[in-house]
């Protein structure tokens, strides 16, 4: 539930009606609005696109289920085995035997997500194959290497065309098996480099040599080329699925894998920053066009106690960056079952930091609303939003509001979709929306709570989680109490115009006269008469309403035209309002249906439905001539004006 601190009651967004007492004379001063600052949460969010992760290493393992990690930390699974795993023997796949206990554990049992990296390459492999035995016997050079225990491991030249061949027909049938599974967070492109890095290990000794390199005809536009199509056959076979490429200095390569969709991952991160230099050269701007970010510390916590790196000051370093993503390593899953304090706090503090982290750090409400039995109340909702993670949110989401009375049952709800969308509410920036929730007229009169809940509308059992208290059962958010009162129905409509006699006619444009003229109407003795050859304006006369016009309500504005001649003949006039704040400044314009010139002669109402603005606090009426850069002469008649309110605050 919020802290409803009231840090001020008083002035809305709006005015009083001048006219129609039976409605309006009821307010005797301006909406009384509530503000409060909801409460927030440190607790970490669990949300789609984001989130820290466990290495799970190559091969399933299970973990206690009530282990604080899963709770405090991370919800994601993330497993690295090797292509042989998966294909001994061409064709022969082992898709079931392996992916099925991960599934079958990690996301049935634990309700978690799991992702995954093939890789071809690996130092940390003890077999003799990290890419099958029969690659080589399809035409697949490869070279002689030592793994990390000093045994023998062939791996292949990743830049000969025949490689990427072989590799291709056995991602299509991973992709078949994986893509869009449930529970399935992302790929990691794995299929070139050292553990399918951006680079050959050249550091690493046992590994690839510059002879090697040479003696293979490595060659920079080749390798950027191989890259190149491991990154479309990637997306091609994980069309649902996100995909992640392991970054590094080949920035054509970088830059390629984010036009097609692909994201940036990279393993090196130390507190002096990443691996070449990842964040200020690729993650900065390429997030800023959709490329969502991931890191990978550089070193397990006892080597990082051993170089005299410091967990919080790593951290902190890497946080500078926009990162959705980040992996636990520097405690593997074992490690985390006792870890020390010192990596324990610094990785909590991580998973309250990264990616999104969406707050209410306003909420400006109507505490009072109308119920009178047969129109809909309303609610006015000002919510001013701030991002307090490190990175941006890449899916577009709606806010679901909705009223809940004292059984938990909703009474009302709506699906709002926030004019600034999700994906433009960056770190650090507040970002300030205003909602109207529709309450049915037959509503009992009582107190209610307000909840709000963010959820993506293809996917509604998914909510997204907030930094915010008062979490409920179904992901929705209490935020403070309202009060449903009942009034009387009264009179709908604010202002009418018959244009009878003694009526003042309206302001004409230059050119143009206008009078009350008894000449025709549609209903009494006189309407209003326009005519003259008008240029440079976008109407022929115009009129203040004179009456204040309220915030957040739905009106209807009609009226009855006659066109006795217009040249051009093409020209078709309207009617509209033109809403104005308290200032008096334009804020919006809603127009009628044109009036059909091919009827002319003959009486035509022209009407529109439309919602004010939350700022909303007057407006002046028009008649339109439907482009200020024609000139136009005209004679026509209007009469019977009426702006009805037919839902307000």
């Amino acid at each position: 539930m919020a802290i409803d601190t009231r840090l001020a009651t008083g002035v809305a967004l709006g005015l009083l009606f001048a006219l129609a007492p039976s409605w309006a004379q009821q307010d005797s001063a301006a909406l009384p609005m509530t503000e409060i600052v909801p409460e927030q949460t440190d607790a970490v969010l669990f949300n789609p696109g984001m989130g820290m992760y466990l290495p799970g290493g190559g091969r399933f393992r299970e973990v206690p289920e009530d282990a604080w990690f899963l709770q405090e930390l991370a919800d994601i699974a993330y497993f690295r085995p090797v292509w042989s795993m998966l294909e001994e023997a061409e064709g022969e796949y082992k898709f079931d035997e392996y992916f099925g206990p991960i599934f079958d554990f990690w996301v049935e049992k634990l309700g978690k997500r799991v992702a995954f990296r093939v890789m071809s390459e690996s130092t940390h492999f003890r077999g003799k194959y990290a890419t099958p035995e029969y690659v080589f016997d399809k035409g697949v050079p490869g070279v002689r290497h030592l793994n990390r225990y000093g045994d023998e491991q062939i791996d292949p030249v990743f830049w000969h065309p025949r490689y990427m061949e072989v590799y291709e027909e056995f991602l299509t049938a991973l992709g078949k098996y994986l893509d869009g599974r449930k529970g399935l967070e992302f790929i990691d492109i794995g299929c070139i480099g050292e553990w399918g890095e951006m680079h050959l290990g050249l550091h690493i000794p046992g590994r690839w040599t510059r002879e090697q390199l040479e003696e293979t005809g490595f060659a920079r536009e080749k390798y950027i080329l191989a890259y190149r199509r491991a990154i479309d056959a990637h997306v091609r076979a994980f069309p649902n699925t996100r995909i992640f490429l392991n970054v590094g200095r080949y920035g054509s390569v970088v830059d390629y894998a984010a036009t097609r969709g692909v994201h940036f991952r990279q393993d090196g991160l130390t507190p002096h920053g990443p691996s070449a230099n990842v964040g200020k050269r690729y993650y900065h701007p390429y997030s800023r066009r959709g490329v969502i970010c991931n890191y990978e510390f550089h070193s397990g916590w006892s080597s990082m106690q051993q170089k005299g790196w410091g967990a919080m000051e790593t951290v902190r370093k890497d946080l500078e960056d926009p990162i959705s993503y980040m992996n636990t390593n520097m405690l593997g899953i074992d490690g985390l079952v006792e870890a020390p304090p010192e990596p324990t706090e610094a990785l909590k503090y991580a998973a309250r930091r990264v990616g999104f982290r969406f707050i209410i750090s306003k909420l400006n409400y109507l505490s009072r609303f109308r119920l009178d039995g047969e129109r809909p109340g309303r609610i006015l909702v000002n919510h001013t939003w701030k991002n307090i993670g490190v990175a941006p949110c890449y899916e577009s989401y709606a806010l679901r509001w909705c009223l809940v009375d004292g059984d938990g049952n909703v009474v009302a709800e709506t699906l709002d979709f926030p004019q600034t969308p999700t994906t433009l509410w960056p770190p650090n920036e507040q970002v300030s929306l205003s909602s109207v929730l529709r309450v049915p007229a037959e509503t009992p009169p009582g107190e209610y709570t307000l909840r709000v809940a963010m959820m993506s509308p293809e996917e509604p059992d998914v909510r997204i989680q907030l930094g915010l208290a008062g979490r409920t059962d179904d992901g929705s958010y209490e935020l403070c109490r309202v009060t449903g009162v009942r009034v009387e129905p009264g009179e709908a409509v604010v202002y009418e115009e018959g244009f009878e006699p003694g009526s003042e006619p309206w302001a004409a444009t230059e050119g143009i006269a206008a009078s009350i003229d008894p000449g025709a109407a549609h209903s009494g003795q006189s309407s209003l008469l326009v005519t003259g050859r008008q240029e440079g304006s976008w109407n022929y006369a115009v009129h203040d309403v004179g009456a204040p016009v309220l915030p957040a309500s739905k009106y209807r504005l009609s009226c009855w035209m006659l066109v006795e001649s217009v040249e051009p003949g093409n020209r078709e006039p309207h009617f509209k309002i033109g809403l104005t704040d308290r200032e008096g400044e334009w804020i919006e314009n809603h127009n009628t249906n044109v009036y059909n010139v091919r009827l002319l002669g003959t009486w035509q109402q022209l009407q529109v439905t439309f919602d004010t603005t939350p700022t909303t606090a007057g407006g002046h009426l028009a008649i339109e001539k439907g482009g200020r850069e024609h000139t136009v002469t005209v004679r026509l008649r209007l009469d019977d004006v009426k702006l009805e309110v037919l839902e307000r605050p």
